[in-house]
């Protein structure tokens, strides 16, 4: 598919995304560290969805945050991953995310997921759209990337908050979306994460609204680094995934730059 073709049948992946209301790990590089709506949940051990507990080491001292011109190089590009086409995000379409919220405070962490505010805050983001199976007629697999640096010990409490909050909230929670619209999430399902980084964590979020979207996410933390993935497919809920090449691919280019930095 010639470049042209690439941004038309992306943006058409983004579009579908944004009628959902997840522009997942759009995060705000504003470093405030505040997120509206209810505090997050406390700490609790549990290991659901998780490739390594919360026994997971600590970031490498010597591993500092990547800048964010480091993380757009550590971005994938279209064509180094066969059968996936990848565009960069316009800072307009970062920005119409919005702060997501609920009121059930164990689950904030993933209500975030459906805005562009976190606590913590990352100090720095890039944000790339990934779709497969893309025809002229079709948009098949899509979903978003997010690759941030953060201060220390807040990656590992934005792993560690995740994966409390999958525990906490599998029978669902009320939501809002960054728009304010409703956004209520039916269940959450713990998926086996992949062996990735310093540490991962894996579920599902299923929509509740009339769509029955079924959205996958995968979290890696690498170092002060975090990358968020998530995929969906609105044709057919049940074929929602994140492709593994793509994880394999941006995760090692994230830990390339990171073992780069500390050097």
């Amino acid at each position: 598919m010639n470049e042209s073709g690439t941004k038309r049948t992306v943006g058409a992946a983004i579009a579908v995304v944004a009628a959902l209301g997840l522009m997942t790990g759009c995060g705000s590089d504003s470093g405030d560290g505040k997120a509206d709506g209810a505090k997050q949940a406390g700490s609790s051990q549990q290991t659901d969805g998780a490739s390594q507990g919360d026994e997971a080491a600590s970031s490498d001292p010597a591993a500092k945050p990547l800048s964010a011109s480091a993380l757009e190089r550590a971005a994938l590009a279209n064509g180094e991953v066969k059968g996936l086409e990848v565009q960069k995000m316009t800072d307009k379409e970062v920005s119409e995310g919005g702060s997501a919220k609920t009121g059930k405070a164990a689950c904030q962490p993933m209500a975030a997921l459906m805005g562009t505010r976190y606590d913590p805050a990352p100090k720095a983001s890039v944000h790339r759209a990934y779709a497969t199976d893309l025809t002229k007629a079709k948009v098949g697999g899509t979903g978003l990337i997010r690759i941030s640096s953060y201060g220390p010990g807040d990656a590992e409490r934005t792993v560690k908050d995740l994966r409390e909050a999958v525990t906490a909230c599998q029978g669902g929670f009320p939501a809002e979306d960054g728009s304010g619209g409703k956004a209520d999430v039916k269940k959450v399902t713990p998926l086996d994460a992949p062996k990735a980084g310093d540490e991962a964590v894996s579920f599902s979020l299923h929509d509740a609204g009339k769509e029955n979207a079924v959205i996958k996410f995968t979290v890696v933390r690498t170092g002060p680094q975090v990358t968020v993935f998530f995929g969906v497919n609105i044709a057919d809920p049940a074929k929602s995934e994140i492709p593994a090449a793509l994880v394999d691919a941006q995760v090692a280019k994230v830990a390339k730059a990171t073992k780069g930095a500390a050097s």
